[in-house]
């Protein structure tokens, strides 16, 4: 079949195709000769990760003096894993933490651990293996403290109105 014809024989309509599928074929041939690396950089900004070293360490939230939370973090093979430890947390309205905020028994490995907009995202496995897991954010913010938040989207059993502000964590010392 022949796509090209002279200029008399084709209509107006049958030009612009074959000039929309020329421009098609060319725009394909360019994107084609870029390398992968190239095209990927670009779309790479949202999800980049940053320096695994600030992260790395043995985190740790408090409430009214008593450590409730202790997250453990690890490089291994250019990213991350570690584990947290089974908690539980009450909030007043304002979505501070309360009384009944406490450490329980436990830990569980961090699942599918990821950075997204500059934070760690990850989910962890409830202790009872029939309830619903939960899907944290960690965020660095100075070598000493960084902060926990709780994604209250993903939480069936969470009131739409709750609220839970970030916890505030403090880097271990290491000696």
């Amino acid at each position: 079949m022949n796509l090209i014809r002279s200029r008399r024989g084709a209509s107006p309509a049958q030009r612009i195709l074959v000039r929309a599928g020329a421009f098609a074929i060319a725009l394909a041939a360019i994107f084609a000769a870029i390398p992968a690396s190239a095209r990927q950089q670009n779309s790479s900004s949202a999800t980049s990760t940053p320096e695994l070293r600030a992260y790395v360490g043995t985190w740790k939230a408090s409430f009214q003096g008593k450590v409730f939370a202790i997250l453990v973090l690890r490089e291994k093979h250019g990213s991350l894993e570690g584990t947290l430890n089974n908690f539980a947390i009450a909030v007043d309205k304002q979505g501070n933490l309360a009384d009944g905020t406490h450490i329980d028994i436990g830990v569980s490995q961090l699942i599918s651990p990821r950075f997204k907009n500059g934070a760690l995202i990850f989910t962890v496995a409830q202790k009872d293996a029939y309830s619903q897991t939960t899907d944290w954010s960690f965020v660095v913010k100075n070598s000493r403290e960084g902060e926990l938040t709780e994604n209250l989207d993903t939480q069936l059993e969470a009131p739409m109105s709750m609220v839970v502000k970030p916890i505030p964590m403090h880097r271990a010392s290491t000696r």
